[in-house]
């Protein structure tokens, strides 16, 4: 046959080409999809869900406007980078005749992209920024092009993405990978993991949904290692981890948790590493249901683990042979949302609170008063339906929905000591009473406790602290772990507020104690990623002293931009155009300044 072949290419996402979606969500979820319709009108922002092309050498890019001369560190950001695969394969004719052709393999989920990572050199003394790029899991997308899908080697490795493999192909390789570019870490991104060594070149560090870590050069963003928390410590036990750890800068210690499934329970082990004791230690375990847990809280003395009633089927016993979160986790409103306090101090789980169902992504801060309570902010949804509208059919698409809105909760947990006390005087219930409860709930989903009756734990009250939907959050990052007033985030213009089928489009800053909205930044057609918050280097400024720094998706133009804003007012100080469009991101950024001769 000739070479004529059959190319599946991507469909072209123009208003006059859009096909009507089949979304079908089922429960709580499904409340909100009562507007469902197609957009006549074009929505800019389809355009930034296409794969990204790399910019490999540093490119010395033209700055509009002035960087301030105190300005000098590394940004660096991480997010999708490749969503479309394509791939050979043969097309039968009929007749036993076969000719050459593609085909193209797409994520399903706008956290499923395969990782690009940016860094941004800024030189606020000279007013210039070099920026270079590097998609850092080119194995992977060469699996995916050899097999024409995702062999998974992880439980819960995608948020929604059919891998399109039999279960025989998936049950041959569940192996570990253990090239780093085979192991796609996007969902968070370290410069101060204490495990960079003096005199050795930098590293910055990639996690993942997994207990997996990828290792990359600070300069050239090479991947350079991939390990996984266990392999630091034997005793870091689990197969699924926090995403984003918590750097504790006052003490110099770096906490997460990995989650250990078992028929009684799901153990969520914390632990910490420090460049005193690189190999770490086991703070304590919880002992709960199995929960979607995306990050969580740290205050001076405490980690609360925060559970939204996003609980695993059938009591996660399935986990090993699921491979979607969204297909392994179901919202349960009938539940509340538990938390779990750790001492750090005691290194034990002291004291449960509960509060309404909601679901999140996102801690903002947490916080001690003198008055003995834990004060935890959160970017809190009704429930967990915006998981659904993040595919990335939806996303390309357009729809006329009402997106679910994330607001600012603060939850109070009062009188910590006194509630400790109360906990720990409760008897532990015998191995044949969890058994009991365990299976008794078991395909009800409810929660199995080991201590206690979730009836009688008490009650952790919240009250809404802006007026405004938030997601993305950032603070000033000296005010962790400490009471603060302002937090940044992306939001809605007004114009995208009052136009269903609308993303986030602008940037926000809310005043905690005025609880309103002080200022905004947007621009037509412009879609902002995460605003992180730069200080001035003096530490006796304001809380707000400072810069905003965002990487802009213009849909319009089909182009980004990296955007400086000065963080009292969010006025544009500085932009600078990209040699390339970094797609639309929910990903994370860090800042390394770079320190003075």
């Amino acid at each position: 046959m000739g070479e004529k072949g059959t190319d599946v290419e991507l469909r072209d996402f123009s208003e006059q080409s859009l096909p009507i979606p089949e979304l079908k969500v089922t429960g709580p979820e499904a409340r909100h999809l009562n507007t469902v319709e197609i957009i006549k009108s074009d929505l800019h922002y389809i355009r930034g869900f296409h794969n990204a092309k790399e910019t490999l050498q540093p490119a010395e890019l033209v700055v509009t406007g002035e960087l301030p001369t105190w300005l000098n560190g590394e940004l660096f950001t991480v997010g999708p980078g490749i969503y479309d695969v394509k791939y050979n394969k043969m097309i039968e004719l009929g007749n036993g005749q076969y000719e050459s052709g593609t085909a193209t393999f797409s994520m399903g989920h706008w956290f499923d992209g395969l990782p690009l990572l940016n860094r941004f050199i800024l030189d606020g003394t000279n007013n210039k920024i070099i920026y270079r790029s590097r998609l850092i899991a080119k194995k992977q997308e060469e699996k995916i092009r050899d097999r024409h899908g995702i062999i998974t080697t992880h439980p819960y490795s995608l948020f929604k993405t059919h891998a399109n493999q039999t279960p025989l192909a998936k049950l041959m390789v569940k192996r570990r990978p253990t090239k780093p570019e085979q192991e796609p870490c996007s969902a968070s991104i370290h410069v101060n993991f204490p495990l960079n060594v003096p005199g050795e070149r930098p590293k910055i560090f990639c996690q993942n949904h997994s207990t997996q870590v990828v290792e990359l050069d600070a300069h050239d963003l090479t991947p350079t290692r991939l390990w996984s928390w266990n392999d630091l410590n034997p005793s870091f036990q689990g197969v699924h981890a926090g995403p984003h750890s918590h750097y504790d800068a006052t003490r110099g210690e770096l906490i997460n948790f990995n989650m250990e499934y078992h028929a009684l329970g799901t153990k969520y082990n914390f632990f910490m590493i420090s460049q005193k004791n690189p190999k770490g230690e086991l703070i304590a375990s919880v002992t709960a249901k199995s929960s979607y847990v995306h990050s969580f809280a740290v205050t001076p003395r405490f980690i609360i683990l925060t559970l939204y009633p996003f609980y695993a089927k059938n009591a996660g016993l399935n986990v090993k042979w699921v491979d979607n979160i969204m297909d392994a986790f179901v919202f349960r409103p009938e539940e509340p949302t538990l938390f779990y306090v750790i001492s750090r101090a005691k290194k034990q789980h002291v004291a449960t609170y509960k509060s309404d169902p909601c679901f999140a992504f996102h801690h903002i801060n947490a916080f001690e008063d003198d008055d003995d309570n834990i004060y935890i902010d959160i970017a809190s949804y009704e429930d967990s339906a915006i998981t659904n509208y993040l595919t990335l059919e939806s996303l390309r698409q357009g729809f006329l929905v009402d997106l679910p809105l994330a607001e600012i909760r603060r939850f109070v947990l009062t009188n910590i000591q006194l509630e400790s006390i109360k906990f720990t005087n409760i008897p532990q219930a015998t191995q044949r009473e969890v058994l009991q409860n365990t299976v008794a709930n078991l395909f009800r989903a409810r929660p199995t406790n080991v201590q206690g009756d979730i009836h009688s734990y008490p009650v952790a009250n919240y009250s809404r602290c802006a007026d405004s939907a938030l997601e993305l959050p950032r603070i000033n990052p000296r005010y962790q772990r400490n009471r603060y007033r302002y937090v940044y985030g992306i939001s809605f213009s007004e114009k995208a507020a009052t136009n269903p089928g609308e993303i986030w489009d602008a940037l926000i800053k809310c005043d905690l104690e005025n609880k309103d909205v002080v200022a905004m930044w947007c621009s037509d057609f412009c879609y902002p990623s995460e605003p992180m918050f730069i200080p001035v280097p003096n530490i006796d400024s304001d809380e707000d002293d400072g810069v905003i720094v965002s990487v802009i998706f213009n849909g319009k133009e089909e182009k980004s931009f990296l955007l400086v804003l000065e963080a009292k007012e969010l006025k544009e100080i500085a932009r600078v155009d990209l040699p390339q469009v970094i797609p639309l991101s929910f990903g994370h950024g860090a800042y390394k300044e770079t320190p003075k001769e």
